[in-house]
């Protein structure tokens, strides 16, 4: 829904900032050169973790991934120093001046945009959604499956995108009698030339929903580098590959695209393995995430009075539908108590949800969460295990000390 208020404010900034755009490339170039030596038109990771918060732990150097835990996730909007940070190569430093996107493939006519093009010719819409990395708490799985070891309650975050909607550029361009996947481009440089490129591809559907967004602002600011300078996609409610960071190229094609981030990896099986298999050859690709929530208040180990009020507070997604509910257990889930949910904001935002309990017994106390969806789908005590580690959306636990 476009919001004009935001989105005029949003559309605001980003014109302001990129008055000054020549000194955020110069800035792109310091960055690139701060801290450890980084390749040419790169920044490095120094630089990177510079910008997050304190909080963050990183998981992985090259490629470079970090999150926050639930409990500093305790926010409406996620700020931009705690969203999650997933490279699958470098970082790009790329001047906005001279950056393009193309539109090509099975359209009536090639297209091709300036940033401030795109700001100039399309209606720009400011909406939150959640984007996730598809590993997102693979730690948690038993065995250990293959890839980047999230935490249990990272690798996720809600922010607010502005830009315009990829269906807009689409109808521009024209769709010829054949089209069903769109393929995002993204312009970041492996650390060989032989790096395979990172290319992902979404449903004609997917990308004509009015929620798909080519993105130049994260909460009213310039896309920080890190998470696509100067534009990127976003594909809210679905695996977070799908939202193609630094992009450049769109192309309009008659199947998914076959490359190595649609059929190497990003995928799951079909149907159910059992813990410890490997990939089969029956695979789909991951796209929208399953019912979650997570528990952002109190933080583990938290020490509370007896008798006094805690406020148990979290957030709550789904990645197609709506959650309806969620529900909190204090006794390891013999019994369930409903949550107070926040009312339904944009249509991929998260959902707050918070429950009064005064504890009646000193000692450790446990909280659980559990969500449920519009279609009747329950967050699983433990999700089924894949060999890649996708889809962890088991009962989040967060363990308190009630002292008398």
């Amino acid at each position: 829904m476009d919001k004009p208020g935001r989105a005029g404010a949003s559309r605001r900034q980003f014109l302001a900032g990129v008055v000054g755009a020549g000194a955020l490339a110069a800035m792109g170039e310091a960055l690139a050169q701060a801290g450890e030596a980084a390749p040419p038109g790169t920044i490095g990771n120094d630089a990177i973790k510079a910008e997050k918060a304190k909080s963050m732990q990183f998981h992985s150097e090259r490629p470079l991934t970090g999150s926050v835990p639930a409990h500093e996730h305790d926010f409406d909007v996620t700020p931009s120093e705690r969203m999650f940070v997933r490279n699958n190569l470098l970082t790009p430093a790329i001047d906005i001046e001279s950056h393009r996107l193309t539109l090509k493939g099975l359209v009536d006519k090639e297209l091709s945009f300036s940033v401030f093009d795109l700001a100039k010719n399309f209606r720009s819409v400011s909406l939150q959604g959640m984007l996730e990395c598809a590993g997102s708490g693979r730690s948690a799985f038993q065995p250990r499956a293959s890839g980047t070891p999230w935490l249990e309650t990272g690798g996720m975050g809600c922010p607010l995108w502005g830009g315009v909607r990829l269906r807009d550029l689409l109808r521009a361009a024209g769709l010829r009698p054949g089209a069903a996947h769109v393929a995002g481009h993204g312009g970041d440089p492996g650390m060989v030339p032989t790096a395979a490129p990172v290319i992902r591809s979404i449903p004609l559907s997917k990308a004509m929903e009015e929620n798909t967004l080519v993105a130049w602002a994260m909460n009213e600011r310039p896309l920080p580098f890190i998470h696509g300078y100067p534009l990127r996609l976003v594909v809210p409610g679905w695996v977070g590959s799908a939202s193609t960071k630094w992009l450049h190229t769109l192309m309009v094609l008659d199947a998914p695209f076959k490359g190595t981030y649609m059929t190497g990896s990003y995928i799951v099986p079909r149907t159910p393995v059992a813990p410890g298999e490997k990939l089969p050859q029956d695979t789909m690709s991951a796209e929208a995430w399953p019912v979650k929530s997570i528990i952002t208040f109190p933080a583990p180990g938290s020490r509370v009075r007896l008798g006094e009020r805690i406020a148990v507070r979290g957030r709550a997604w789904v990645g197609e539908g709506s959650v309806e509910r969620v529900e909190i257990s204090t006794d390891e889930g013999k019994s369930w108590r409903n949550a107070e949910l926040a009312r339904r904001g944009d249509r991929y935002a998260w959902r707050r949800f918070i429950l009064d309990y005064r504890p009646e017994r000193a000692g450790y106390t446990t909280f659980l969460a559990r969500a449920w969806d519009d279609r009747g789908n329950a967050q699983p005590a433990v999700p089924g295990w894949n060999p890649l580690g996708y889809f962890w959306n088991g009962w989040h636990r967060v363990g308190v000390v009630v002292e008398a």
